[in-house]
């Protein structure tokens, strides 16, 4: 029976609308055209050992490298476990600016899935209510569905980053940092999230 509101048949562009949704599919995340972002979403999502390969040991920065590789730091050398420089201000006359560790464990901080798991009930009702709206406006496309509904999951899933407190980071993480939120330092994973609409196959 057609679908009749307020005077006008709405069955053709509901039943598009129907058809049009049901050839795409919505996913929120990092964007796969960057391996670095996928890989740092993987590692936090999974966690991950990382074993020191072509050196003995890994080289991890402290808050006293500034973000400066080994390379650029003159004096550099080796003390125990430890890089640094002569510093007389220090109370052993040295300065440590890279830790070094045979391995790291980095735990899982699966912000991807801990949105989900929150918010899946809403975002389906909050799709209903959209394909709904849109069916009976013949001037509206499903596009502002999935234009609604991603920019719900994207903020959602920034949210779930900004408020994650637990791993908390390693001490030295955190100094290095000057923060201690476990999934955000410079912003960029955060800042990346997107929606995307894909075309079913």
């Amino acid at each position: 029976m057609p679908t009749n509101i307020t005077g006008f048949d709405h069955s053709d562009h509901f039943e598009r609308v129907l058809r049009q949704v049901s050839t795409k599919t919505l996913v929120c995340g990092v964007p796969v055209n960057n391996d670095k972002l996928n890989m740092i979403a993987l590692v936090q999502e999974t966690g991950k050992h990382i074993q020191a390969k072509n050196y003995p040991y890994l080289v991890i920065p402290t808050g006293n490298a500034e973000g400066k590789k080994t390379s650029e730091i003159v004096g550099l050398y080796q003390r125990g476990h430890a890089l640094g420089i002569d510093d007389p201000s220090q109370s052993n006359g040295f300065k440590v600016m890279f830790v070094l560790k045979q391995s790291v464990d980095i735990p899982a901080r699966p912000f991807m899935r801990l949105t989900l798991n929150h918010h899946a009930d809403e975002w389906t009702e909050l799709f209903a209510s959209e394909v709904l709206k849109v069916a009976l406006n013949p001037q509206s496309t499903v596009d502002e569905v999935f234009k609604a509904v991603g920019k719900r999951m994207v903020a959602d899933m920034k949210d779930t980053i900004n408020k994650l407190s637990q791993p908390a980071n390693a001490p030295l993480t955190a100094q290095r940092k000057g923060s201690n939120n476990p999934l955000v330092d410079t912003g960029i994973l955060r800042d990346s999230i997107d929606y995307f609409v894909i075309n079913k196959a």
